[in-house]
């Protein structure tokens, strides 16, 4: 008989669980994806996102190919489709049984369980892995609770998993010997233009290398610099499944022998940030509201944020008269993708700055980041906003003209993305608006009505902000 394995956001061969146990244990593998235009479109997944999925789809349909292996699509207007169009299409190819790695958000949960009762009661066997995390869900948990609430503590038991359980080698995918042509996927819905980022599998593992043997170790100390390219940049294929959490536990394992331990600080880092990643997924499984639109922390949802759209248009163009927001957000419009740590700028800037409903981020985002994903999106939005599990305190509000002189002291970020602001000199950058004024009172330009003036005052609006949240934690 025949194995079904089931692609989702797990696009890759090697260090795919549900894949290698199906050509294992059967002598024919055939592979399916379903296409959800309207549950995409539902999930807030931004066109660029969109695009590297269908490049990522037709990389992973040929490397399949070679391994005797087709791909076939199945089109599905949500979810809730995907038990009956699995099932019928099992019975067309006399499918034995259904292998596929686990996604932990709701929505994918019930998805899931629903097509593991509609196979069951078909007699079709169904196989669920963790290959898309190092520590699956529930392996670890404190002494008096179902989960861990805190990173840190969650950190050092996810260290310690990995320790006693050590990292699976790598696997042989067997090969089936049949030959299997491929046909070109196209995803319907808007697309935008990720050429640039895309690469098979093999070539974004030689990124993953790359960055590993050659800057790394550099990552704890330039990792807040968004003028310089210190980021390995493979979110989105971490997003997609492109490439396993397993396959850079094996890189950071040649750097220490007592990994996860032993770590230089630049590399350690990097892992922790690995763990931040899981986390967020942890917390999917264990608090369902989260992806309701709810916060962790339920008192918060009755702060009373604003609503103005003309401030949150301001926002989205980056228009705030504060340079570093501004540059941020442009940069987000004109790539699809923000250093993180300007996201938290930004983030931070709308909910404490501006009162409006982290959610409106949150859902921006999405919308438009190549790399965004709905968990660490989330838990990075309510841990700006002080309303998420181990959040920033509700009184830690970023300054945002003091966040800009730490994180790009000498103004190259914004001038690259702010081009109203290439003129100014460094001793200006961060505080523009005096010197734009005398320049323009000088008639020397134009240039302070190019560039508008901060739209909030940052000490009212903290104060605000604080005394509001304290109120409602009372």
């Amino acid at each position: 008989m025949t194995a079904l394995v089931w692609f989702r956001q797990d696009l890759r061969l090697a260090d795919n669980d549900a894949l290698n146990a199906a050509t294992h244990n059967h002598q024919q593998v055939v592979a399916v994806v379903c296409l959800s235009e309207q549950q995409w479109q539902a999930h807030d997944w931004a066109p660029i996102k969109r695009d590297l999925y269908e490049r990522q789809l037709n990389y992973l349909s040929a490397a399949l190919a070679e391994k005797g292996i087709p791909l076939h699509t199945l089109t599905l207007d949500n979810f809730s489709q995907a038990p009956k169009a699995i099932h019928d299409f099992a019975t067309k190819h006399e499918i034995s049984a259904l292998y596929a790695n686990r996604e932990y958000p709701l929505d994918e949960l019930r998805r899931d369980r629903a097509v593991d009762a509609w196979m069951s009661e078909h007699d079709i066997d169904c196989h669920w892995f963790d290959s898309n995390v190092l520590v699956p869900p529930g392996a670890v948990k404190p002494k008096t609770s179902a989960f861990y609430q805190k990173f840190t503590p969650f950190y050092k038991a996810w260290k310690a998993y990995i320790a006693e359980q050590g990292i699976a080698p790598p696997q042989q995918i067997k090969t089936s010997g049949q030959s299997v042509s491929t046909q070109k996927i196209e995803l319907t819905g808007d697309k935008r233009d990720a050429s640039a980022w895309a690469g098979s599998e093999d070539a974004v593992r030689q990124r993953l290398r790359r960055y590993m043997d050659e800057q790394v170790a550099d990552y704890d100390r330039l990792r807040d610099s968004p003028s310089q390219d210190a980021t390995s940049r493979l979110s989105p294929f971490f997003e997609l499944g492109v490439i396993a959490p397993r396959a850079v536990a094996r890189l950071l394992q040649q750097q220490s022998p007592d990994f996860p331990h032993g770590l230089n600080k630049g590399a350690d880092t990097w892992l922790s940030e690995l763990a931040w990643r899981e986390f967020y997924q942890h917390l999917m499984v264990h608090v369902p509201r989260l992806s309701m639109g709810k916060a962790f922390i339920e008192y918060s949802d009755e702060f009373p944020w604003r609503s103005s759209s003309a401030d949150f248009k301001r926002w989205r163009e980056g228009k705030t008269g504060y340079p570093i927001v501004d540059a941020g957000m442009r940069q987000l419009n004109h790539e699809g993708w923000m250093h993180n740590r300007v996201r938290m700028i930004v983030a931070n800037f709308l909910v404490k700055d501006l009162h409006l409903d982290w959610r409106l981020g949150e859902r921006y985002f999405m919308q438009h980041l190549i790399d965004g994903s709905f968990p660490a999106n989330n838990g990075g939005w309510q841990w700006s906003a002080s309303t998420g599990t181990d959040a920033a305190p509700y009184f830690r509000v970023f300054n945002p003209t003091r966040q800009s002189e730490q994180v790009d002291p000498e103004g190259r970020y914004i001038r690259k993305w702010v081009k109203e602001l290439k003129d100014v000199p460094t001793k200006y950058i961060h505080s523009p608006h005096s010197y734009l004024k005398a320049k323009g009172e000088s008639g020397a330009g134009s240039s302070t009505e190019n560039y508008p003036q901060p739209m909030v005052d940052h000490k009212e609006a903290r104060d605000y902000f604080i005394a509001t949240f304290k109120g409602l934690k009372k």
